[in-house]
């Protein structure tokens, strides 16, 4: 079970480092994907361009420390909640661009199932990421 858990946190903190390491190398573009959702103002879609990939990176490397990893987990959690909600509302409003999730490109082609895919996958992820914060919590207290 020990292997389950540090391999599902391994995983999950690498795809965070990656897609967090990836936004920061392209901050116009993923403001612009951010800004598509019309939920912030346009200082407050900078600003988040700028902040969201330090976080994915800090919240992976805080789940890849035993000591620390529950609240690692539960930092990826509340950002996969929001980009869940995010997600979400775009599709109710029958947006179909391309998420942003793992970093974008121009050729990247756009289809309207690309938005659901992302809510599917983060739902996979956040229930993953709930299981790891449960696990670790448990394993915390004391017996009996």
């Amino acid at each position: 079970m020990k292997l389950a858990v540090w391999t599902a946190r391994g995983l999950l903190a690498a795809l965070f480092l990656y897609a967090g390491v990836v936004k920061l190398g392209m901050s116009e573009q993923f403001a612009v994907t951010i800004a598509q959702f019309y939920l912030l103002p346009t200082a407050g879609v900078h600003l988040l361009a700028a902040l969201l990939p330090w976080l994915e990176i800090f919240a992976a490397i805080l789940l890849l420390i035993p000591r620390t990893a529950r609240v690692g987990a539960l930092v990826i959690a509340v950002l996969l909640a929001v980009f869940i909600a995010a997600l979400t509302w775009a599709w109710s409003q029958g947006f179909t661009f391309g998420c942003g999730c793992l970093g974008t490109t121009e050729d990247e082609p756009v289809s309207g199932n690309q938005i659901p895919h992302a809510i599917a996958r983060d739902v996979a992820l956040l229930a993953l990421t709930l299981l790891l914060a449960a696990r670790r919590t448990a394993a915390a207290r004391p017996p009996g």
